[in-house]
């Protein structure tokens, strides 16, 4: 191939894989949808009707949590993801809270992601690396 196409096809592909780059969006989730979901027994439309969502609840004490915020908005994506957390014990409303996660989830521990695709709980789990919730994000 002569050389000048061949660098023309290489920067073809730079600027295509440029301008396909996925996003992860961080989102906080607000009293409101946390009282929808105690109330309903899942998070609202609004938090669901991304493609791809992710649902983080913790506690900022929590050493997986920390580990998995260091890292967690630096991944890469072939998908746009919506990530939306919730530091439960930061807030007025901390009992009611673990009560329904608790009871309603069955998972009382931290950190406890849910997994959606197209507002349906394809995965949920407690704390992964990296790897394994790089895998997740790719089977959504």
């Amino acid at each position: 191939m002569d050389n000048n196409i061949h660098m023309m096809v290489d920067s073809f592909i730079v600027i295509e894989r440029e301008m396909c780059q996925y996003m992860i969006n961080r989102h906080e989730i607000t009293r409101e949808q946390a009282f929808y979901a105690i109330e309903n027994g899942e998070f609202s439309g609004d938090v669901l009707t991304h493609e791809n969502v992710v649902v983080i609840m913790t506690q900022d004490w929590c050493p997986q949590w920390i580990n998995m915020n260091r890292w967690i908005y630096s991944l890469e994506s072939d998908k746009n993801m919506e990530i939306f957390e919730l530091v439960y014990n930061k807030t007025n409303y901390y009992k009611d809270f673990v009560r329904f996660k608790e009871s309603t989830f069955g998972n009382p521990s931290v950190p406890y992601l849910r997994f959606y695709k197209n507002g349906r709980l394809v995965n949920e789990t407690n704390y992964v690396n990296m790897q394994r919730f790089q895998e997740i994000l790719n089977n959504l």
